[in-house]
C-alpha cells in the first residue's frame, strides 16, 4: 500500500501537506505514519469515536488537503468536498484543493485532537522533534523491562498509542502488534468486551500493553474469575485518569506489572512514568527532556519542549505549562497526582476537597463501576455512582472506603445513577474522564432533595 501511496504523493506533490488519517488499527496504519513523517507531511489522526460534525470541524481548522481512510469511510470525506484519487489496499485516497489554507505554527508534524470538555475538538500542534525527545526519554525509563513485543491495545490515533507504538518502539527496535479494534472488543468511546480483550491478549502474548484505569479495572475483576496464564506480561502502564492505589494493589497481588503514568497531549503526552512497584500511588519522576514545579496552590507546571500552539490559536510562547493538576513531590523526585486544579470543592466548613482520589478509590471497588463526587459550598460529600448491583452493596463498599478518608473527606450520601457517563450522553470525554458539571447538571433535583432533607454533622 506504501508503493501506491507513494506513486500518488510523487504525482499530487504539491497538493498534499496535511494528510488526516482514518484507518482501524493495523500494521497499514504505522506503515503510513512513519511513511507521512518521513515525507515530512503534517499527519493528522482522525479520532474512530469523533462525529460527522466533529470531523468537520478537524478538518476545517487544520486545512486537511488529503485522507487516508478506510473505504467504508469515503462517502463521509466526500460529503466534506474531497475527491477519491486512487483505490488502495483495503483503504482509499482523496484529495481537495485549498486556496488559503489555515496558518499553522512552524515545524508543525503532527496534530493530536482531542474533545476535552468542549463540544468542538482543540488541535494540539507537535513538533517532530518534541515527539522525539519524548520517546528517547521513554525508552531510557523502560530499557529495563526487557521488552521485545508491544500490543496496541488503545487506538493508534491516541497520542499516548502512536507515541509508544511508533516513534519509541521503532527507536527500541520493539515488535508492535496491530489487532483490529473489532478483535480487541473495543465499540464505541467507552465500551469494552472484556473478554474478547484477555483474548486476544492471549492470543498474541505481547510483554507490553498500555490501559486505561477504567480498561485495569476490568481486566482485574475478569482474572479473578477466570483462570487466566498472563505471566508473558512483563509490562503495563496505565494512564489517561487517576488510578488508585487499591486497583494498583490489587494488580500486583495478582501478578500483573501494572506502573502509573501522567501525561498531557500540549506536553507530549508522557510528562512522568513510575516504574518501581514499591511506589504504589505515585507517577514517578518526571523524564529527562523536562523540567517540573510546583506552584503555591499546588498546580503542576511543567517546563521543557512543549506544543508548538492550537490549531486556530496563537502560537504558545508560554516558557512553563500550567497542567491544571493539582501534585506532590518527594524528597527523591516522585510526582503524586492529587487531582484537577478545578474540580477542587470547598465544603461549607471550608476545607479543600480533591474529589479525583475518593472518586478513583470508589471505581476500585467492583460494586461501583463510575462515580461523580459533588459537595461544593455543603456539609458533606455525595456520591453519584454507577453500578449494576442493588444499593445495599454499593453502600457496604463506601462504608469500607470512607474507613480510610478522614471524615471531612468522607462519602454521606449517594444517588445511584440508572446509565453509564459516556462521551455519547456528554457526561464524558473521549478518553473516559467524566464531565462533573453535566453530570450535576442532570442529577441536579435530586442533589437539591438530598441536601434539603438530610441532615449531617
Amino acid at each position: 500500500m506504501i508503493d501506491q501511496i507513494s506513486n500518488h504523493f510523487n504525482k499530487y506533490k504539491q497538493k498534499i501537506q496535511r494528510v488526516a488519517v482514518q484507518l482501524d488499527n493495523s500494521k497499514k496504519w504505522l506503515q503510513v505514519d512513519q511513511y507521512l513523517t518521513r515525507k515530512e507531511k503534517v499527519i493528522i489522526p482522525v479520532p474512530y469515536f469523533f462525529t460527522k460534525g466533529q470531523i468537520q470541524h478537524m478538518v476545517n481548522v487544520s486545512g486537511v488537503d488529503t485522507v487516508i481512510c478506510g473505504k467504508n469511510a469515503s462517502l463521509l470525506w466526500q460529503s466534506f468536498g474531497f475527491e477519491i484519487i486512487a483505490c488502495l489496499e483495503n483503504a482509499v485516497l482523496l484529495n481537495r484543493k485549498l486556496v488559503n489554507p489555515p496558518i499553522l505554527p512552524k515545524a508543525t508534524h503532527k496534530i493530536t485532537f482531542t474533545s476535552g470538555t468542549t463540544a468542538e475538538p482543540k488541535g494540539v500542534c507537535l513538533s517532530l522533534k518534541h515527539i522525539e525527545m519524548v520517546s528517547a526519554s521513554l525508552a531510557k525509563v523502560t530499557t529495563h523491562f526487557r521488552v521485545k513485543k508491544h500490543m496496541s491495545i488503545l487506538p493508534l490515533s491516541v497520542l499516548l498509542e502512536n507515541i509508544a507504538s511508533h516513534y519509541s518502539a521503532e527507536l527500541m527496535g520493539i515488535e508492535v502488534i496491530t489487532p483490529s479494534l473489532q478483535e480487541l472488543g473495543l465499540m464505541g468511546s467507552s465500551q469494552i468486551n472484556i473478554e474478547s480483550l484477555v483474548n486476544t491478549i492471549v492470543k498474541y502474548q505481547p510483554d507490553s500493553l498500555i490501559l486505561m484505569p477504567q480498561m485495569l479495572k476490568m481486566l482485574v475483576v475478569y482474572i479473578q474469575s477466570h483462570i487466566v496464564d498472563l505471566s508473558f506480561l512483563k509490562f503495563l502502564a496505565v494512564g489517561g485518569a487517576v488510578c488508585s492505589k487499591y486497583l494498583l494493589q490489587k494488580s500486583h497481588q495478582l501478578n500483573l506489572p501494572v506502573y502509573e503514568g501522567y501525561g498531557i497531549s500540549e506536553c507530549g503526552s508522557v510528562i512522568s512514568l513510575n516504574t518501581d512497584k514499591n511506589k504504589r500511588g505515585y507517577v514517578g519522576k518526571i523524564l529527562a527532556h523536562q523540567q517540573i514545579k510546583i506552584a503555591n496552590d499546588g498546580e503542576i507546571l511543567i517546563k521543557g519542549p512543549l506544543y508548538l500552539g492550537y490549531v486556530g490559536e496563537a502560537e504558545n510562547k508560554d516558557e512553563w505549562f500550567y497542567t491544571g493538576d493539582l501534585g506532590q513531590l518527594t524528597k527523591e523526585g516522585d510526582l503524586k497526582i492529587i487531582g484537577r486544579k478545578k474540580n477542587t470543592i470547598i465544603n461549607s466548613f471550608g476545607r479543600n476537597i480533591s474529589p479525583d482520589w475518593i472518586e478513583a478509590e470508589l471505581m476500585a471497588r467492583p460494586e461501583i463501576l463510575q462515580a461523580a463526587i459533588y459537595g461544593e459550598a455543603q456539609p458533606y460529600l455525595t456520591a453519584i455512582c454507577v453500578t449494576q448491583t442493588d444499593a445495599e452493596n454499593v453502600q457496604i463498599a463506601i462504608d469500607i472506603i470512607n474507613q480510610t478518608l478522614p471524615d471531612y473527606a468522607q462519602v454521606k450520601n449517594t444517588i445511584i445513577s440508572d446509565r453509564f457517563f459516556t462521551y455519547d450522553n456528554k457526561m464524558a470525554t473521549s478518553s473516559g474522564k467524566i464531565k462533573h458539571q453535566q453530570i450535576f447538571n442532570h442529577f441536579k433535583t435530586q442533589l437539591q432533595e438530598n441536601y434539603a432533607n438530610t441532615t449531617h454533622n
